[in-house]
């Protein structure tokens, strides 16, 4: 199960982010979670096939291109931890 974890800055909270990252994993066979952070970033950790994480990513960061304006990815270790894909709040 391949993982990655990205934090996104820019305009990213209180615009509907989360929700609209949420809403487009139904559409991808993933797992992990959305949330917001008290530094104003929005961090997401999604892990699935490598190429599903990817198509997954590649699609949100396109859809909502006009909110964030930068990110930093980590690669973390394989392996399975989420059983879904959540909003979690602070």
């Amino acid at each position: 199960m391949f993982r990655m974890h990205i934090k996104y800055n820019g305009n990213v909270q209180g615009v509907g982010f989360r929700w609209n990252v949420f809403e487009l994993s139904k559409s991808y066979i993933v797992t992990g979670y959305v949330k917001n952070l008290a530094s104003g970033e929005v961090e997401l950790l999604v892990e699935g096939k490598k190429s599903e994480v990817f198509d997954f990513v590649n699609t949100l960061e396109k859809k909502l291109e006009d909110f964030w304006y930068s990110k930093k990815i980590e690669i973390k270790p394989e392996g399975s931890h989420f059983d879904r894909f959540e909003i979690k709040y602070i």
